[in-house]
């Protein structure tokens, strides 16, 4: 799977060195916030060990070069990952990937004192960037969802007011396998074939959709006039309605551990 910047994932050995250190956020970061070390709630520990105390999560905003869209990577213990997405009206963190075969961690962390140190920095680590506005608009529809999507809401076309010549924008949410985070899959077709756009890792926060890289013309934010049923689809697909069992709780943020990199 692509990274929202266009690359490709690192190799294994630089994703395990990338989780040994404070600062899980990947090395080609463009803009990055702060650091903040939590506390887990009891019953993350593992029971097979005797005296064996929470693991502790750590916590980094992140945005891709040419990107308008904030992921927030995280790490605990040997396992990590990068595209983590934060619920502000919620308060929970969605994990973007899956984790490895016999992980009890889960894909929504309750995020609980750490709500407000992510609000302070998501998604706004680039607050100004150049946007299109759009409307809704009646043509046949392309699925733009990648084709291993665990599941999927509805894809909407959108025309883009502010493009220099007409063009039509479809947008879908959908989620990974084993995932937490719902992203929201772009796809922009310029009917004179003079180039195309198709990005999966959007995120939505406040009717704007922001990109995980930028097509051209250069913006990287979709201002959506009626994005009520698009934040609807993305919300059913959280799987926050399973059993307790998926969701970790952050009960404390260790004093002090906020840093910026």
């Amino acid at each position: 799977m692509e990274r929202p910047d266009g690359g490709s994932f690192a190799d294994a050995a630089d994703r395990d060195t990338a989780r040994s250190v404070d600062t899980p956020a990947p090395s080609d970061a463009d803009v990055r916030g702060p650091t903040v070390v939590c506390r887990l709630h009891s019953r993350e520990r593992d029971h097979r060990r005797a005296g064996d105390t929470p693991p502790t999560l750590t916590l980094q905003p992140w945005t891709p070069r040419g990107a308008a869209a904030t992921y927030v990577a995280w790490a605990v213990d040997d396992c990590g990952g990068h595209f983590g997405v934060f619920d502000r009206g919620q308060e929970r963190l969605l994990l973007g990937e899956g984790t490895p075969a016999g992980r009890r961690w889960r894909p929504v962390v309750e995020t609980g004192p750490a709500s407000d140190h992510l609000a302070d920095a998501t998604p706004d680590l680039r607050p100004s960037v150049p946007r299109a506005s759009a409307a809704s608009v009646e043509t046949p529809v392309r699925h733009p969802k990648p084709a291993d999507a665990a599941a999927a809401g509805e894809t909407r076309a959108l025309a883009l007011e502010s493009w220099t010549r007409p063009v039509t924008a479809y947008v879908q949410p959908w989620r990974p396998l084993n995932g937490g985070a719902v992203y929201v899959a772009c796809r922009i077709d310029d009917p004179h074939d003079r180039f195309s756009y198709h990005g999966w890792f959007g995120t939505l926060d406040d009717g704007v959709l922001r990109l995980g890289r930028r097509p051209a013309p250069a913006f990287v934010a979709i201002d959506l006039h009626e994005s009520a049923a698009l934040a609807a689809d993305r919300a059913e697909l959280v799987p926050d309605r399973l059993s307790t069992r998926v969701v970790s709780e952050v009960v404390a943020v260790d004093p002090g551990s906020e840093r910026q990199v």
